[in-house]
């Protein structure tokens, strides 16, 4: 008996030792980490991430471990940058340019495509299109910018021709933007564009708005890929995977109907390199999977981005007023503005700058993954950790902006210049370094071209029985975008402008005399 209680005690103790040795070993790597929250096995700081607005509780941590922190997502360990000096050093480095490993990039994409590509087959996609899109006209100037500028406006000409029906009656904004915006991209990518009410197009635009919404970047299903086979998860990977087979047989089928003289597109180009047998990753599944992500991104970029600007358009009358004013100083004689008519244009270019900084569209940021172990900011970061950016974060950091839930354009002027500021270190809608927005510049064209030729020839406001407090919190999946809404688009007269108003205009910070000169104005 003594001999069995020695022997338990024994083993006993050898348990007792190997915990204590593993337990310090633990802590001792963990000691070089950044700081964070500690989470649960398997779930880590999954059930503390509000799943309506992550965004918020990455604020409220930010302000708790301060500009580089980390927390387990899942398994998944995530470092969160929120300074604006080490994100732009991160995100410069090669060991950075990695994806991470979500169910949504690595599951459901499998790695290709260019948001989920990495490695070789990132460089190699991300030159072809870099390629691509500057002889499409993705430029500061030239006459293939002018090119771009002409496909643009044809989706933007239909566009005021769906408003100018609705007739003053409230009119769903997303409707009409994600067909005249989409057939943008449709011809850049495709060569084609779609009639209204095509079966098949409204198909692909439902697809388009309601996948964003099922899987968001703090979403427990990127983390936990096992939740797929639960009732509720199983019908949204149905779901996704559904809408993703249907996408790429109808590109597939859009590539053999092609014709050989339709080559201005991106379509076009990549079946070309397919050919020529140069390439490494150039396959028809890369094919598909690259046509989706760019109509994806580019569409929902610059879509989301429009509604969130008119709806804050309709809000702040007296901001549009200005806005209007600005635009009609300098287009008189156009029917719609153009690209050469934005240097003119200060404010409208302060009133999307804001709009894209109390709303950016992706607002955890597009996450990136350690390709090896590596330092930053002092801390060990793991291989295979998650690089966190959170745009909003550092877009609605009260210490940098003040009063930063108010839209306000005035703050992207300096106070004492009154001078457009462009580059602000706390800016970052298409986020910077090597894997920095690709389509940076068509965005730029959409929204100017689109939002100037609107804000011209309509006035916009919100039906009566609006409610703001419900709109202006928004969706957030994989973006941040508005709640469904209507909007009332009323025909301008476009009178001669007062020339008080018009001095006005060149001062960008609204006063309590260009509100009350406005009223006395009345409706334009």
């Amino acid at each position: 008996m003594n001999a069995v209680m020695e022997q338990l005690a024994f083993w006993g103790s050898c348990f007792t030792f190997l915990s204590l040795a593993f337990g310090l070993m633990w802590l001792q790597s963990l000691k070089d980490l950044p700081p964070g929250p500690w989470g649960l096995p398997i779930l880590g700081y999954l059930p503390w991430i509000d799943r309506e607005k992550p965004q918020k509780t990455m604020m409220d941590l930010a302000k708790r471990y301060g500009k580089i922190f980390s927390l387990s997502m899942g398994s998944l360990f995530t470092v969160v940058l929120t300074d604006p000096q080490l994100i732009k050093e991160a995100l410069s480095r090669d060991v950075f340019t990695d994806r991470a490993n979500l169910y949504l990039t690595h599951g459901i994409m499998r790695g290709n495509g260019i948001i989920a590509a990495q490695g070789p087959k990132w460089r190699e996609q991300r030159r072809f299109l870099t390629s691509f899109l500057k002889n499409a006209g993705m430029l500061k100037v030239g006459s293939k910018r002018d090119h771009m500028q002409n496909r643009i406006l044809v989706g933007v000409s239909e566009a005021c021709e769906m408003i100018k029906r609705s007739d003053g009656a409230p009119a769903d904004p997303l409707k009409i933007l994600i067909h005249t915006m989409g057939n943008v991209m449709n011809e850049l990518l495709f060569g084609i564009t779609y009639p209204e009410g095509d079966p098949q197009w409204e198909y692909l635009q439902e697809l388009a708005v309601e996948g964003v919404k099922l899987i968001g970047v703090a979403g427990p299903l990127n983390f936990l890929p096992f939740l797929r086979f639960l009732p509720s998860f199983r019908r949204t990977t149905k779901y996704i995977l559904e809408g993703q087979k249907a996408t790429h047989e109808e590109y597939k089928a859009i590539s053999q109907g092609q014709s050989p003289e339709n080559q201005d597109n991106l379509l076009f180009m990549f079946k070309k390199e397919m050919a020529s047998g140069r390439g490494e990753h150039f396959s028809e599944e890369q094919m598909c999977y690259l046509l989706a992500d760019m109509f994806g991104a580019g569409l929902e970029t610059s879509l989301t981005t429009l509604r969130w600007f008119l709806l804050f358009m309709a809000a702040n009358p007296f901001i549009q007023e200005k806005v209007f004013e600005e635009i009609y100083a300098n287009t008189k004689e156009k029917d719609t503005p153009e690209l050469v008519d934005l240097p003119q244009m200060p404010y409208l270019e302060a009133c999307i700058y804001e709009t894209q900084r109390i709303r950016p569209v992706v607002p955890l940021g597009i996450p990136h993954g350690a390709r090896e172990d590596a330092e930053l900011g002092g801390y060990r970061i793991p291989q295979g950790s998650m690089i966190l950016v959170p745009q909003f974060v550092l877009h609605m950091d009260p210490q940098v902006w003040v009063d930063p839930d108010r839209f306000d354009p005035a703050r992207f002027f300096d106070s004492n210049t009154k001078k457009l500021v462009r580059d602000h270190s706390h800016f970052m809608p298409f986020q910077c370094g090597k894997r920095v927005c690709i389509g940076e510049e068509m965005a730029r064209m959409m929204l100017f071209l689109f939002g100037a030729a609107i804000l011209k020839k309509f006035s916009v406001s919100l039906p009566p029985e609006t409610d703001l407090q419900v709109l202006l919190p928004g969706e957030n999946g994989i973006t941040w975008a508005p709640s469904h809404h209507l909007l009332v688009f009323s025909a301008r007269k476009h009178p001669e402008i007062h020339k008080e108003a018009t001095k006005a205009v060149s001062d960008p910070f609204p006063t309590r005399a260009f509100v009350d000169l406005m009223q006395s104005m009345g409706p334009l």
